[in-house]
């Protein structure tokens, strides 16, 4: 099954592979550490201008950052974890089904 987009692991990640830290993150944004934290953890989304930053600095683009890449995208990271589940259980038994079918 395909990873579901998560703003918030993705910038945690690309900062890591820079070999950031929070703290530098920070200082370079402008902001406190804690709004990094929050911006990873996904309990607050960094303005536009933060994103331009973040984009520059981990050298990828705005699309890149937002899974705006990909034209299937389906975004579901805003919504609680349970229904997360709930939409990712439907979409693999149909994901099953149309396998079944192919496969008969």
């Amino acid at each position: 099954m395909k990873e579901v987009y998560d703003f918030g692991l993705r910038l945690k990640k690309l900062r890591e592979e820079r070999g950031l830290t929070q703290q530098v993150v920070a200082d370079r944004l402008g902001v406190t550490v804690w709004s990094i934290i929050n911006y990873e953890k996904n309990e607050q989304l960094p303005p536009i201008e933060k994103l331009e930053t973040m984009a520059l600095l981990y050298r990828v683009s705005l699309d890149y950052l937002r899974n705006l890449d990909k034209r299937k995208a389906v975004y579901i990271d805003d919504l609680p974890k349970t229904k997360q589940k709930m939409i990712l259980d439907i979409i693999e038994t149909i994901r099953n089904e149309h396998n079944n079918k192919t496969e008969d």
